[in-house]
């Protein structure tokens, strides 16, 4: 067997490209050979060094099909024929994508074909957010290819894509999201992040990881938190880069920036950007702070509980299903006064009941590890292949 994972960029891992990455790796780790296909071009700003990084991680191959960013319709119709010609010319049984772009693509690339093409449900769809001319082309395209196959990160994201989609409940499975094994041996180094930020050593840090987007709450959490950081000791840290492909993102750091100054926050509020040393920052924190409005799955909390960072959390989607069975607290997320009363809640734990909270944590994270995922893989990858459904 030999597997194709078609993605969009990979000079950015996040989400859904860095488990594409990930499971590149571990497939090739297991024999299944597995190489890497990006949409655009070698010559972009950042792709001659991630090819490096991903051969030297040990995939055998890294192919471009030379698009430019926000192709058109006709360099999408020369990329769905080198598409075809190097399925023929490599030789791949399997074709995954978990992209919209990379999807189309694949799809029309496949038809007659006998490779098989596999499209990875990252995201809650629904017909309210996903219903514009393109993602209606982006249907069709996936309903004219009827043996395309689907794996959803959760049951939540699978139930809504079977009634967005209207597909047969047989074509779609569910495989959940991953992380690496680097969060269960992350390390607390607190007096270094403290002396790195000017944080004194006994300040209580909250910490948000993700991408800076409208949708994923920051501006609630700010409004929860921010009246209370001096009282309690308190510092917020942001992780992570700004989204302006996002409506509303940029507006609302705008404003969030603009409250910290009006409020005196400075000191106890620090933006950190992109940082490449995550579960650091998580072993180094006392709370993940996550009010996103929706999550088709959340790595960031899964990466938290294998950190040993105690969560708080939105009641959205699937949230409740990857916190199952742990003690963390979980809130309406347009409830700034309840997130205020849960971070508090657990920040102030006594220690023998945060150790307990930790501990089941750890155990759901368990549940998420990358071999576990691969393996799951490998046997979709198998069945699908001897016609099993």
């Amino acid at each position: 067997m030999k597997v194709l994972i078609f993605m969009g960029q990979f000079f950015r891992l996040d989400g859904s490209e860095r488990l594409a990455v990930e499971l590149a790796e571990e497939l090739n780790k297991r024999g299944v050979h597995t190489d890497i296909l990006t949409m655009y071009s070698a010559e972009l700003s950042g792709m001659a060094e991630a090819r490096e990084e991903i051969l030297k991680r040990g995939v055998p191959s890294v192919h471009f099909l030379g698009m430019k960013v926000h192709p058109s319709l006709w360099s999408m119709v020369i990329a769905i024929m080198r598409l075809r010609s190097l399925i023929r010319s490599e030789g791949y049984v399997v074709i995954e994508t978990s992209v919209m772009t990379p999807a189309v693509i694949a799809a029309w690339a496949t038809l007659g074909m006998k490779a098989r093409n596999i499209v990875g449900l990252h995201h809650v769809f629904t017909r309210e957010g996903y219903n514009n001319l393109w993602h209606k082309f982006w249907r069709i395209s996936l309903e004219i290819n009827s043996r395309i196959r689907f794996y959803a990160v959760s049951k939540y994201a699978k139930k809504q894509w079977i009634f967005y989609s209207k597909t047969d409940p047989g074509r779609t499975h569910t495989i959940p999201n991953a992380i690496a094994d680097e969060y269960f041996i992350a390390k607390s180094e607190k007096a270094s992040l403290c002396r790195e930020l000017g944080i004194p050593l006994g300040g209580r840090i909250v910490i948000y990881i993700g991408r800076l987007a409208e949708y994923k709450g920051i501006g609630n959490l700010l409004a929860s938190l921010g009246p209370i950081l001096e009282e309690n000791n308190l510092y917020l840290l942001y992780a992570g880069s700004l989204d302006e492909n996002v409506n509303g993102s940029v507006e609302i750091m705008c404003s969030i920036k603009n409250q910290i100054v009006e409020n005196g926050w400075g000191k106890r509020v620090h933006f950190l950007g992109q940082r490449n040393d995550i579960p650091r920052l998580m072993a180094s924190s006392d709370l993940l702070a996550h009010p996103t409005l929706r999550e088709a799955f959340g790595l960031v909390l899964v990466e938290a509980m294998a950190a040993g960072l105690p969560v708080v959390a939105s009641n959205v989607e699937a949230i409740p299903e990857v916190l199952a069975g742990t003690d963390s607290i979980m809130v309406h997320p347009d409830d700034p006064d309840a997130l205020r009363a849960a971070v508090l809640k657990t920040l102030n734990r006594h220690p023998d009941e945060t150790a307990r909270a930790i501990e089941k944590g750890r155990k759901r994270a368990q549940d998420f590890r990358m071999a576990k995922r691969t393996e799951e893989m490998i046997q979709f990858f198998g069945d699908f292949i001897q016609g099993h459904f």
